[in-house]
């Protein structure tokens, strides 16, 4: 009795799981199409009044500071943000409420391709996180490359991680390029789905290693990065081994890579080759193809596929190799490392140039100080930073008239509640160790001088008018420490630095300013508690 008692609880215990992760499922769907909903609804706002009113970049600027004094918990209100949902209404003009909240049904994916693309890309988006869309809108500049990622993101999970992989490797244009002879060899339904399933060129960066590599180099290190193989194959790929050994007729034979893919429901042959695509390995192929078929495919699946990952094919002669052959294979390109923009391939030297170079170094024998220097240039190209500007006269004035004023201004805005409650007020600029400088004519006599290792922002409140004969002041120094190449950030109470070792030719953002306008206007503000805390433990 008890091991049916626990049998029976186990699946109880089992189905209350499930019903609790799908209602999870379904509550986070529902809470993000909300969010999305209101977001559009900012952004539809913004755009509206843009038009009527001519609103600019300033009031998306205020509206962001006044949304976030308003619901100070709520994440993703900032100026960048606004800016996002402003051109997320702009792209998805009919976005509503029930194309978000609607999930689709098998029934109702099976009528999208009747759909305007603009309509189904806009159901499509509000089944995504908003971090994706944002991917979406800042990198795709078509309705039909948003359209072909949102799809894949949906039926693969992507992370956004992984969604920015794939369009920086180009997934769209690559997917479904192979050169086959599936719509000879495979059912018309079968045909497109596997027609749609390989690429060309695959991209195999991530293995690491140089563009001359033997075969079996090539598969050794692909079942090394199995995982990130099988990501780049795409969706419905399962490994099932290498080197799998093939017996016909008392014979041994080797192929190199077999899958399964459980949507096309077939094995899937992939045969490397380091060079480029010769006629006769379209008949080895065939040959693995039709072996497979006879010892290992099962009743229900379908035709075993091949696709041969070369160099460089030749799409003429890999369609008169691949015609009369009945069974269905792919001939598609790979590449170890990504190409060069194309940009920068007018920058390259030639063949000839690289030649001459080579030739010249061969004739001229090197000393052991060459070639240590030669290791240092080397490690020095690897070398993720850049050459760093040197602090001049010019790069200290921008600092002083043009970064610390918007400092000051949203400091002022941040804090006018807090700054009302004081008697007077100053807020002004440092120049090394003395206040109250507020011109340019100011920075420009000192630098005349002397050096100037030190710019800021005092902030003096005298006279807290509510706390009666026990009136306090507020001194608050904001210290940029000047350096040759950087500088950083902090205030004169706190050895915290609020940005540390920016450099001077370092653009600032939204969020740079904001962040140091929040950081040091919560400083003041836990001075002004403080005081006040003070006075009242005192009563």
């Amino acid at each position: 009795m008890s091991s049916e008692l626990d049998k029976s609880y186990g699946q109880i215990l089992q189905n209350l799981k499930e019903k609790i992760r799908q209602a999870r499922l379904r509550a986070s769907v529902v809470v993000n199409a909300q969010l999305l909903q209101v977001y559009w609804e900012i952004g539809q706002t913004i755009l509206e009044q843009q038009k009527k009113l001519g609103w600019g970049a300033k009031i998306i600027d205020r509206l962001a500071a006044d949304l976030k004094i308003e619901f100070e918990d709520m994440k993703g209100l900032s100026i960048r943000n606004l800016k996002y949902m402003r051109a997320f209404a702009d792209s998805y003009p009919q976005f509503v409420q029930s194309s978000i909240a609607q999930l689709q049904s098998a029934e109702s994916q099976g009528n999208e391709i009747v759909q305007p693309m603009a309509a189904q890309l806009e159901k499509l988006v509000g089944q995504l996180p908003w971090t994706h869309n944002i991917v979406l809108l800042d990198k795709l500049p078509t309705v039909e490359e948003r359209l072909f990622y949102a799809q894949k993101c949906i039926q693969n999970g992507w992370s956004k991680t992984l969604l920015v992989h794939q369009i920086e490797s180009d997934l769209y244009n690559r997917q479904g390029k192979a050169i086959t002879n599936f719509e000879q060899t495979l059912p018309k339904y079968q045909s497109d789905l596997a027609r749609e399933t390989f690429k060309n060129p695959y991209v195999f960066d991530f293995l690491g290693i140089e563009e001359e590599v033997h075969e079996r180099e090539l598969e050794k290190a692909l079942i090394q990065h199995i995982k990130k193989f099988l990501l780049e194959l795409g969706r419905g790929f399962a490994f099932v081994g290498n080197q799998r050994n093939l017996v016909v007729n008392g014979d041994d034979f080797f192929l190199d890579l077999l899958f399964y893919n459980y949507h096309l429901h077939c094995f899937i042959v992939f045969e490397l080759k380091v060079g480029d695509f010769m006629p006769e390995y379209a008949g080895k192929l065939n040959f693995y193809i039709n072996t497979i078929d006879q010892q290992i495919k099962g009743a229900d699946d379908k035709p075993t596929i091949g696709v041969l990952l070369c160099k460089t094919p030749n799409e003429t002669v890999v369609k008169f190799a691949l015609t009369g052959i009945q069974s269905p294979i792919g001939v598609a390109e790979y590449e170890l490392i990504n190409t060069l923009p194309k940009q920068l391939k007018g920058q390259m030297p030639t063949v000839e140039e690289l030649e001459a170079e080579l030739e010249k170094e061969l004739k001229t024998p090197k000393r052991p100080l060459d070639a240590k220097l030669d290791r240092i240039k080397e490690l020095t190209k690897q070398m993720k930073g850049k050459s760093l500007k040197e602090r001049d006269k010019e790069i200290t004035t921008i600092l002083f008239s043009e970064t610390l004023p918007n400092l000051i201004e949203r400091l002022k805005k941040r804090l006018a509640s807090l700054i009302d409650d004081f008697k007077t007020n100053t807020i002004s600029r440092i120049i090394n160790e003395q206040y109250n400088y507020t011109t340019e004519v100011d920075l420009e006599a000192k630098l005349l001088k002397e050096s100037v290792h030190r710019l800021g922002i005092h902030v003096n409140l005298q006279g807290h008018v509510k706390s009666g004969t026990k009136t306090f002041n507020i001194w608050k120094d904001l210290k940029f420490e000047l350096y040759q190449y950087f500088y950083h950030i902090k205030v004169s109470t706190s050895q915290e630095l609020l940005l540390t070792e920016r450099l001077y030719d370092q653009p600032w953002t939204e969020e740079d300013l904001e962040q140091v306008t929040e950081a040091f206007a919560e400083l003041i503000a836990d001075d002004v508690v403080q005081n006040i805390e003070r006075i009242q433990n005192q009563k």
